[in-house]
């Protein structure tokens, strides 16, 4: 019995030591494509910084026409580009959700269609009894080869 105890308070301390150190490898998957986004942000931030900066050195007279348009030119494509990559990572962590909603739709679908044929049997059924086992006019059961009802005489159908 000591034995197990001890065995068991090592599994446990053994556990408790590592669990932090796995936790961290788990959300480090996750906190790559965040960080990949943050920098992408950053990067068209300081993007967008540069194209005001640009536009003020123009306007001030610092650059001319023609390095102002080439520098423009430049830090837009890099901007475009910035653009792009956040638009390629959003759509990578959207992906999950369009496919939920589509394994939802077709869900919802092969239910409908389930409870329709479900329905059409319970009414055929329902129908199939009505015919040949009640009475149409006094309401009592009869049997299946009856040809007219045991009670008021009604033929039956």
């Amino acid at each position: 019995m000591t034995v197990f105890v001890a065995l068991l308070l090592t599994v446990l301390a053994f556990v408790f030591i590592t669990y932090p150190l796995l936790r961290q490898r788990l959300r480090s998957v996750d906190a790559v494509d965040d960080e990949q986004l943050q920098e992408l942000y950053s990067r068209k931030d300081t993007a967008y910084s540069m194209l005001k900066e640009l536009e003020f050195d123009f306007e001030s007279g610092i650059l001319s026409k023609e390095d102002y348009q080439e520098l423009e030119t430049r830090y837009k494509g890099k901007a475009i580009s910035i653009l792009r990559g956040i638009d390629d990572l959003g759509n990578d962590i959207g992906v999950g959700d369009e496919i939920e909603n589509q394994v939802q739709k077709l869900r919802r679908e092969k239910t409908s269609q389930v409870d329709e044929e479900l329905e059409k049997e319970v009414l055929s059924l329902r129908r199939g009894k009505a015919k040949g086992r009640f009475c149409s006019q006094c309401g009592v059961e009869c049997q299946v080869g009856d040809r007219f009802c045991a009670r008021c005489g009604t033929p039956l159908r």
